[in-house]
């Protein structure tokens, strides 16, 4: 419950990409980094033979855009449902299930409880 703020990353960059080409730099830096991190846990997963036909840099880029476009849209809309959304549908693509994104699910977005 409570307020959606959006993640600190994307509003920095919506707010100064084009305003301040240090900023710019920076910011597609953490991004380009969270993309090279996923990348590369997905190859590791690959050499160990949890994984075969996934491109790494594709799902990285996916993973990245589809977090960094939910948070857009879950603070527009103050609700965190488009969140849980597209962790469901990453979930559903994810190259190894059960993997970290499953188990930390509840934890980072937890389902609303039904009376």
């Amino acid at each position: 419950q409570g307020f959606v703020r959006g993640c600190p990353l994307n509003n920095l960059a919506h707010e100064l990409s084009l305003a301040d080409p240090d900023f710019r730099t920076a910011l597609a830096g953490i991004f380009a980094g969270w993309r090279r991190a996923i990348a590369d846990k997905l190859r590791a997963d690959q050499q160990a033979g949890k994984d075969e036909g996934t491109d790494p840099e594709r799902f990285a880029a996916l993973t990245v855009a589809a977090y960094s476009g939910a948070m857009s849209m879950a603070k527009t809309a103050q609700d965190a449902g488009v969140l849980r959304d597209c962790l469901a549908g990453l979930e559903r693509s994810a190259p190894s299930p059960g993997g970290l994104v499953a188990r930390r699910r509840n934890r980072i977005l937890p389902r609303p409880r039904t009376p």
